[in-house]
């Protein structure tokens, strides 16, 4: 319900591996593993998933590399948004 204190969180529709997905919490995710500083690409992969994971979303162990590299396709597109084009680069 719009304007209420206890609004659901917007799920985003990511495209992962051959299936698109709803991940609750992603743009939180993005924030929170964008401001830790972190610079290594598996462990911003690892820190997503496991943050989508808290947040709710069910990932089943099969397709957890898909969605680790959908998730950091996403980071990059964030940093790259947040003018941290050098950050991006450096991630790949």
């Amino acid at each position: 319900m719009p304007g209420s204190c206890c609004a659901r969180p917007i799920a985003k529709i990511i495209r992962v591996g051959t299936f698109d997905a709803g991940i609750v919490g992603l743009d939180t995710a993005l924030k929170n593993v964008f401001t830790s500083g972190i610079k290594d690409e598996e462990q911003v992969k690892s820190d997503l998933l496991r943050l989508v994971v808290e947040f709710g979303n069910y990932i089943s162990p099969g397709t957890e590399a898909d969605y680790k590299d959908a998730l950091f396709r996403e980071f990059r597109e964030f940093a790259a948004k947040r003018g941290q084009r050098r950050l991006g680069k450096a991630l790949n």
